[in-house]
């Protein structure tokens, strides 16, 4: 309450203008509850009793006492209104505090001794997702005529691959390890014509256990509440921009496992074949080399610029010309990812390699001391575990451009 705010409202409550000595008076009572109402809510109390008993009545029957204690009632709604109601989850965090300091309350207790505990809070926010550090980059703007779009512009990256190419699957429970069974080697494989009383060839299968554990792909964010109040369809946004980061994480585990995981390109029929082979011959015996494995490739990842290079062609005097994805990649599914590495080209067939995931988990809650500091974090992961099976290694193959182009190239 302002001295001036004071004056404005009891001048309002008489019923005629208040006298140069009246105004003098209440110019020293507007400073005293000014003063006052300042202070912390015992001393306000005090303070303003005493003012009221000193003011008595006006001769037109109202009573400024009266004025000034309807607005400390005011001030003080306003304050318990002002005061954060405590939620089942504070209210956990408290009984911890006291759980703390159990030792030292019992000790009082026992010798009857004062005491007290002291509990302190901050609000000054770290340095995490404040509003400051989110909202970066503001200007001064005179002009009134102004659209905010509300439309946020973010960081573009490739589709999901594990969904879209090999076919991952989601279920409600990832199991740890993931077992089966693959064909082991073959004492021999020369069944076929016999002599007429020769003894057959034996021929005999084994079987051996692969395994493979679950990973799990996680991440989290931390923000401040008053982020919450002040920009809360952001934050919103701000969440589904970090689910997605979290995402690309396990996409991009997946693939540089699968990278890992394919054949090198030893040869093909194509070998020595071309007079200047291009990117695009080499998809096509990187194709070749898993059909002659007596597997149908329908998959290709490919870096952004490779892929470009194998759409374009030259001839012998420089003339450019495009090719269709269709002929570029040889009927393959092109997966455009930079999580290839630089001038390799990697194909495979999606039919042996499989994938199971849950769902994305995410979780809210608070540790340490972001209960008193105002801040909250938010938890996000997801689990994972893929099927590459050893003996399907023939099925991928990984071909390093330029190498492959010298393979390709005739001796002519």
């Amino acid at each position: 309450m302002k001295k001036d705010e004071f004056l404005k409202i009891v001048r309002s409550k008489m019923t005629k203008d208040p006298t140069a000595e009246e105004l003098t008076f209440l110019g020293s009572m507007g400073e005293a509850i000014e003063r006052a109402f300042q202070a912390d809510s015992e001393t306000r109390k005090e303070e303003v009793n005493k003012l009221t008993t000193m003011i008595g009545t006006f001769d037109e029957g109202e009573q400024v006492s009266s004025i000034i204690r309807s607005l400390a009632q005011k001030v003080d709604d306003l304050e318990a209104k002002t005061k954060r109601q405590f939620s089942s989850e504070d209210k956990y965090k408290l009984r911890q505090l006291l759980e703390d300091k159990k030792d030292e309350i019992l000790r009082a207790k026992d010798s009857g001794a004062n005491w007290k505990i002291e509990f302190k809070a901050k609000r000054a926010a770290s340095a995490l997702m404040t509003t400051a550090t989110v909202m970066t980059g503001a200007t001064a703007i005179n002009n009134p005529n102004l659209l905010d779009d509300l439309e946020v512009m973010v960081i573009q990256y490739p589709k999901n691959f594990i969904i879209d190419a090999i076919g991952g699957r989601q279920v409600s429970n990832v199991p740890y390890t993931w077992r089966w069974k693959e064909q082991g080697t073959e004492s021999t494989d020369a069944t076929g014509a016999t002599d007429e009383g020769g003894v057959k060839p034996l021929t005999d299968k084994t079987f051996v256990w692969k395994t493979a554990n679950r990973a799990k792909y996680a991440g989290r964010i931390e923000f401040t509440e008053e982020l919450t109040m002040d920009f809360e369809q952001l934050l919103l946004q701000i969440i589904d921009m970090f689910e997605n980061q979290v995402l690309r994480a396990y996409n991009k585990a997946v693939q540089v496992a699968l990278v890992a995981y394919c054949s090198a390109y030893t040869s093909t029929e194509l070998d020595g074949t071309f007079t200047s082979p291009g990117t695009s011959q080499v998809v096509q015996a990187g194709k070749l080399w898993v059909e002659n494995n007596l597997y149908e490739p329908d998959i290709i990842m490919i870096r952004p610029g490779d892929a470009a290079l194998a759409r374009i062609t030259q001839n012998s005097v420089g003339d450019i010309g495009y090719l269709p994805d269709s002929v570029a990649f040889h009927g393959l599914t092109p997966f455009i990812s930079t999580n290839v590495p630089a001038g390799t080209v990697i194909i495979g067939s999606s039919r042996t390699v499989s994938e199971q995931h849950s769902n994305f988990i995410l979780r809210r809650g608070m540790y340490g001391d972001q209960f008193i500091e105002n801040e909250e974090t938010i938890v996000g992961e997801i689990f994972s575990v893929y099927k590459f099976p050893t003996i399907s290694k023939a099925s991928w193959v990984s071909l390093t451009i330029a190498t492959v182009k010298g393979a390709l190239t005739s001796g002519v």
